[in-house]
């Protein structure tokens, strides 16, 4: 009897263990938490981060050359299911202890890029943010951003506001997507590395139900260095 599509046998291997995991591990702490609880107890945390590290289930979705697992985004769909079935899971899936992949498009960047903000961001377990949405809309972020970088000498001023980023409160650096040029849709898009501390740079929290707020991110003449830039000019949604 034809049973249709099943999961090549390593993946299925991958996703029995998260799923053992999930309900052996998470499931049973959280039932200790308070229900508007977004972390888990640090030690509990350091336990489970270690456990996910020696089981080779950490930052799955990264490249391997770089510490994380490799997965593609077939693999990761089906482990990110298990991953989120606990109570908090749709907000916090895992409550981070299995890492937290940078963003992708990091990995377009220049190897000095990479060792800077993707590798200790792999290995430390910090967390990033991916700016796109913005008040003027976010179903068509090409057209919808009004965010723009004016280049000044070896610099450029980014001025603009970002609306419903995850993670901007509390990251360590993440990238946005900014009007360098003219030209409407994806023309004149281009993508910047943003560190936290960054002078002009600033985020608030946006209240939401939930107690895991997304942030408004602000940007009043907001200076970063051209080696910043990640890809090519213009080019960001390319």
């Amino acid at each position: 009897m034809d049973v249709g599509y099943q999961l090549p046998e390593d993946l299925r291997m991958l996703q029995t263990w998260m799923r053992n995991f999930i309900r052996r591990e998470i499931i049973p702490l959280e039932r200790e938490l308070d229900p508007e609880a977004m972390e888990l107890p640090e030690e509990d945390y350091e336990r489970l981060s270690r456990i996910a590290k020696d089981a080779g289930m950490w930052c799955l979705g990264a490249p391997e050359e770089y510490g994380g697992g490799g997965l593609g985004c077939f693999a990761m769909t089906v482990i990110n299911e298990e991953m989120a079935q606990h109570r908090n899971g749709l907000y916090n899936p895992g409550y981070g202890v299995f890492g937290r992949s940078p963003p992708p498009i990091i990995f377009e960047g220049t190897k000095e890029q990479i060792k800077k903000y993707a590798i200790p961001t792999i290995q430390g377990g910090g967390t990033t943010f991916y700016a796109i949405t913005e008040p003027s809309g976010g179903s068509d972020p090409a057209r919808a951003i009004q965010t723009t970088a004016v280049r000044d000498g070896d610099d450029w001023i980014i001025n603009g506001t970002k609306v419903f980023i995850t993670g901007a409160g509390s990251a360590d650096w993440g990238v946005v997507f900014v009007r360098t040029g003219p030209g409407e849709g994806r023309a004149g898009i281009s993508c910047f590395i943003i560190e936290k501390g960054t002078p002009g740079f600033s985020t608030r929290p946006i209240p939401v139900i939930r107690p895991m707020y997304p942030y408004e991110v602000s940007f009043e003449d907001c200076r970063v260095p051209n080696a910043n830039l990640l890809g090519e000019l213009g080019k960001g949604f390319e």
